[in-house]
């Protein structure tokens, strides 16, 4: 209550109207704008204000909508030959592209040949399997693809 009072007395203060500072019945201390016995007059300082610097324009152009070519394309994880070992056959398939890839392109993963949703893969069944990674563009033409990699899941011993 008392953070209230406070706080709609610096609000008024541009108003120049005197705030007194004692203490209520209850021990509390408490703000007035009325003067009470033994009320001390306290001296609010000026609102601080700031004004903000004036903003560089930040309006970039755009790029011209031309496509670069991209140079390269490859599956950092997991590494060739590698063996995982995962009782739900999952695991993430990680990528460098080299340029960054561009508006309206996607990348794809297939395991198998079979097109998974995402790069994330789960339910996977042991054994030996081939991931291999496709740059598409909106029209779902073939921008690049990636080297083939050979992995090999394992699952734990159910005994």
């Amino acid at each position: 209550m008392k953070w209230f009072v406070l706080l709609l007395a610096f609000s008024f203060a541009g108003v120049q109207a005197e705030v007194y500072k004692y203490t209520n019945k209850q021990g509390k201390t408490s703000y007035s704008d009325i003067p009470v016995v033994g009320a001390k007059k306290v001296i609010v300082p000026p609102v601080m204000t700031y004004k903000a610097p004036v903003a560089a324009s930040t309006i970039r152009t755009p790029k011209p909508n031309i496509k670069e070519s991209y140079q390269h394309l490859a599956i950092t994880q997991p590494k060739d030959q590698a063996t995982i070992r995962s009782n739900q056959g999952a695991f993430t398939v990680k990528y460098a592209i080299q340029p960054e890839l561009q508006v309206g392109d996607y990348v794809v993963l297939t395991v198998d040949g079979v097109r998974q949703q995402g790069l994330s893969v789960e339910g996977l069944a042991r054994g030996e399997h081939r991931l291999l990674l496709t740059v598409l563009d909106a029209n779902n033409e073939v921008q690049i693809d990636s080297a083939p990699r050979l992995i090999y899941l394992h699952h734990a011993s159910k005994l």
